[in-house]
């Protein structure tokens, strides 16, 4: 019996139901602010972010090499991001050493997560969302470099 067969099925029609499943299937820290949930970047979790506007060929490189991972749209004083997660499986490159545009988020950062329907009030959403078939995250360092390259 696999793991998905043991845990009950998700709900998706509260938006509490969704949330629950991220820590139930995935493992991932959630904490609530008043109605929001939110995703705490924590225990080797990061993201790396980039504009949205220039997301589209790092994103088609990380699925083309594999390492494509769960992806959320973020509303953002700069504008809207994508933030890719990733597991941090070394060290954390300094900002300088990062490609122009691309930030790491970690060590308790909080993500706003999408919790349901699309309203105007909501600052997430899934580009690619978590898949319970497969829950593995990609590398940090995978995500940087196949960043990198599309930006040859």
């Amino acid at each position: 019996m696999s793991l998905d067969q043991k845990l009950p099925p998700i709900t998706l029609d509260r938006a509490y139901d969704r949330v629950d499943a991220y820590g139930r299937l995935f493992g991932w820290p959630v904490r609530w602010r008043g109605p929001q949930p939110f995703l705490a970047l924590e225990n080797g979790l990061c993201a790396v972010t980039m504009p949205k506007l220039s997301a589209g060929p790092p994103l088609a490189r990380l699925d083309l090499i594999g390492c494509a991972g769960p992806a959320m749209m973020l509303q953002t004083q700069r504008g809207p991001r994508v933030a890719v997660l990733a597991e941090i499986d070394g060290l954390v490159p300094l900002r300088d050493d990062l490609p122009r545009d691309v930030e790491v988020l970690a060590w308790g950062t909080l993500l706003p997560l999408p919790a349901g329907p699309r309203r105007s009030d909501i600052t997430s959403e899934w580009i690619t969302a978590p898949d319970p078939h497969r829950r593995w995250l990609p590398g940090l360092d995978a995500v940087l470099s196949g960043i990198a390259d599309a930006d040859r």
